[in-house]
């Protein structure tokens, strides 16, 4: 069940030469999201599955919530337009004492659509169908301002005991969490995760990445 709620800039930063030109257009589904406590005003990222559901992280909406809006513009304006949310659910799987990444997913429903011209991508049916191109878009926190970025890391691994994409990812930031990880092979483009957090451990610094194909029941329910 849901859970009922009472100035263009982008940047690009390559791990490995992917593109220098992008059409931004193509990523107008990753979205910003605003999250309103009874402590401040957070932001995380997301992305859109349809016109009216974003899949974000779950560790972004955790404890108490006021209000959640979310924005398809390229930079964080909190007088800017935004889409209010009507309710969300936290994926019953996340259990945060027992692992801060695993089934780190929330989906929001919004009161009204986003447009049209909203480009959506289909989920991958299988977590091992992640050949091509990786890209990792998020709102994290970069000279003072969130914008929307564009990663290409390196693939690291999977962890199919906890259903997690590890990817080699040294511009994480805070705020790009829920942010979605995509894979472009021949010439379409699939959602294949959704960022969760990094690690610091003695192997370098890499993002742990829910992989969406374990949960697409949930997803779609």
């Amino acid at each position: 069940m849901f859970k009922l709620l009472p100035r263009i800039m982008v940047v690009f930063m390559s791990a490995t030469g992917f593109a220098s030109e992008i059409n931004w257009d193509n990523f107008n589904s990753s979205l910003i999201i605003e999250v309103t406590r009874p402590t401040g005003v957070y932001t995380c990222s997301g992305v859109a599955i349809n016109t009216d559901t974003v899949l974000t992280a779950a560790h972004c909406l955790e404890g108490e919530i006021l209000k959640i809006r979310v924005s398809n513009a390229s930079a964080y304006n909190p007088k800017g337009k935004f889409w209010m949310a009507s309710e969300f659910e936290i994926h019953p799987e996340y259990n945060k004492t027992a692992s801060n990444f695993k089934a780190d997913l929330a989906k929001i429903k919004l009161k009204s659509s986003l447009p049209a011209s909203t480009t959506i991508y289909p989920i991958v049916k299988k977590n091992q169908d992640i050949s091509g191109n990786i890209l990792r878009l998020g709102f994290g926190g970069r000279s003072n301002q969130n914008i929307r970025t564009l990663v290409t890391p390196e693939f690291r691994g999977i962890s199919p005991h906890q259903d997690i994409l590890e990817l080699d990812d040294m511009y994480s930031f805070s705020g790009d969490s829920g942010g979605p990880v995509f894979v472009q092979r021949n010439g379409q483009m699939y959602l294949v995760a959704i960022h969760s957090t990094l690690s610091y451990g003695p192997e370098g610094k890499y993002s742990f990445n829910p992989l969406l194909a374990a949960h697409r029941e949930w997803i779609n329910n």
